[in-house]
């Protein structure tokens, strides 16, 4: 619970600010490094980030349950994601996981919690996720990460779309291969056959 409502709606604006201006830096780098039409999925978070509907819903909820803002973020987002993943259209279902990126980009901003680099990861590196976001495949360094491995996404889900643009080798929906690999063992795929 919180006392100062209007302290806590301004702590919300703030870190929204921070990460519509951190998204906006992402896609243009999107747009110099790999292009226009990448770049789009990026700018669409922008866009969904400035979302009046899904802004004002956080801070109404912040004046009329008096909660901070972390968890009125996480409850209206959940509540869109939700949404969106009960449509039947793959563009709607996809939407889910971008306003799941942008829940967590939120949640880090007003945390403080630090991201993790991905351009940073040694070469030769296979990332092992149990889902890749637009906003973490946008981080990542083709020379650096040789191929990508995940739980759950689609060849039309928009980190299958990033990693193919990058060209970096992908093979998604593989049931609990987080469980199944430790970091430092060594991995083969095949993006063109969905081999690991």
């Amino acid at each position: 619970p919180i006392t100062d409502v209007d302290a806590e709606k301004a702590r919300f604006n703030e870190a929204l600010e921070m990460a519509i201006a951190k998204t906006q830096a992402m896609a243009e780098d999107m747009k110099t490094r790999v292009g226009e039409k990448e770049a789009e999925i990026l700018e669409g978070h922008v866009l969904l980030l400035m979302d009046p509907e899904m802004t004002g819903q956080i801070e109404n909820m912040i004046m009329a349950e008096m909660k901070r803002a972390e968890a009125c973020v996480e409850a209206v987002c959940d509540q869109f994601a939700a949404l969106f993943a009960s449509l039947d259209d793959e563009l709607f279902q996809q939407r889910a996981t971008d306003v799941g990126d942008i829940k967590t980009r939120l949640l880090k901003t007003l945390l403080g919690a630090e991201d993790i680099d991905l351009a940073a990861v040694p070469e030769g590196t296979i990332l092992v996720a149990e889902d890749l976001t637009p906003s973490m495949t946008a981080g990542i360094n083709p020379k650096n990460v040789v191929g990508v491995l995940t739980e759950i996404g689609g060849k039309t889900s928009h980190s299958a779309i990033l990693a193919r643009a990058l060209e970096i080798p992908a093979v998604l929906s593989i049931e609990g291969i987080v469980s199944k690999l430790e970091n430092g063992q060594q991995v083969v795929l095949d993006g063109s056959t969905g081999v690991v």
